[in-house]
């Protein structure tokens, strides 16, 4: 079941399911980094990188940083 129908029916998405749907916007917008993207929208519309990471973006692929990043920022 995705996160919206949950949220409709009055449900509570997991950590984990949270997690998987933002690794999966990075997945679908990693190479156009946009506002679809909420760490990129959190971040000034900038790719959050202060890691220096080869991949740029220092949450890369990875919902539970980037839940960390939104918690952090918002």
């Amino acid at each position: 079941m995705s996160i919206l129908t949950k949220l409709v029916l009055g449900q509570t998405p997991t950590q984990e399911e949270i997690e998987e749907e933002l690794a999966e916007v990075c997945e679908d917008t990693h190479a156009y980094c946009s506002d679809q993207c909420p760490v990129f929208e959190l971040n000034g519309s900038k790719v959050p990188n202060k890691l220096r990471t080869k991949s740029r973006c220092d949450c890369f692929k990875n919902g539970k940083k980037m839940a960390t990043f939104i918690k952090e920022h918002s």
